[in-house]
């Protein structure tokens, strides 16, 4: 393998570590809001307090559009599958160049 091939193997394994790594995260934020969301509400729900209530909302309401945002973000996860068949397919003409089975 050439030097120019495995810069280039090591630049996209690098690459498709920093995407997981950043969807990892964006995951881990996801869960936080769904879970800050749904004990929210059930806090809205057991609410005597109009004020209270109201804060609790606008709360809920903020979760909900912050989740909104980071599912429109999720581009990363078929970038991310792009990157991975594309590490596949180059491995595979690799593979064939190295046999001598291709061009």
């Amino acid at each position: 393998m050439s030097q120019l091939t495995t810069t280039t193997h090591h630049s996209e394994h690098a690459h498709l570590e920093k995407l997981c790594t950043s969807i990892r995260g964006k995951l881990q934020f996801m869960d936080y809001l769904v879970r800050a969301a749904v004990a929210d509400v059930d806090r809205f729900q057991g609410e005597n307090d109009p004020g209270t209530k109201i804060f609790l909302r606008q709360l809920i309401e903020m979760h909900a559009s912050n989740l909104a945002v980071e599912c429109e973000n999720m581009r990363l996860v078929g970038e991310l599958c792009h990157s991975l068949e594309s590490a596949v397919n180059d491995d595979m003409l690799d593979s064939f160049d190295q046999n001598g089975d291709a061009a």
